[in-house]
């Protein structure tokens, strides 16, 4: 039933090391390949994407729960917030959410992708460049 409400957010940093930080998950869980595999905040929470690299987050709602799936992350250059990803993808609603809010303007981040109507928000593309 839920597992209809899912999300997969590609993270690609372009010039700069991207960190991972203050992931957690309102409702749902995250997963690896299967939506069967779940994993902990834990296993993606300090996790560094280097330049050159792509690293997916994955969630989704519980099976055979009304519960679709909302979270959030902010991303980070070393010490430097960069800015913070916000996602709700409930179920049972006509309305989905995708919010990137900027924190620093030495970067330009880019999201596209994702489906903001009912149903699963799907795949959502981050990409993210210093200007210094």
């Amino acid at each position: 039933m839920a597992y209809a409400q899912w999300i997969s957010i590609t993270i690609e940093p372009k010039n700069y090391d991207v960190t991972i930080k203050n992931i957690h998950s309102d409702w749902g869980k995250f997963y690896q390949g299967s939506k069967d595999n779940e994993i902990s905040p834990e296993d993606i929470d300090g996790r560094v994407v280097k330049v050159g690299e792509k690293f997916t987050i994955s969630s989704c709602g519980r099976s055979d729960a009304a519960s679709g799936t909302e979270g959030s992350f902010d991303i980070y250059r070393d010490d430097t917030h960069v800015g913070n990803y916000y996602w709700d993808c409930p179920w049972g609603s006509k309305k989905n959410t995708s919010t990137w809010t900027n924190d620093n303007s030495n970067f330009i981040t880019q999201v596209t992708g994702g489906n903001l109507d009912s149903g699963a928000i799907g795949n959502v593309s981050i990409v993210s460049v210093y200007i210094g």
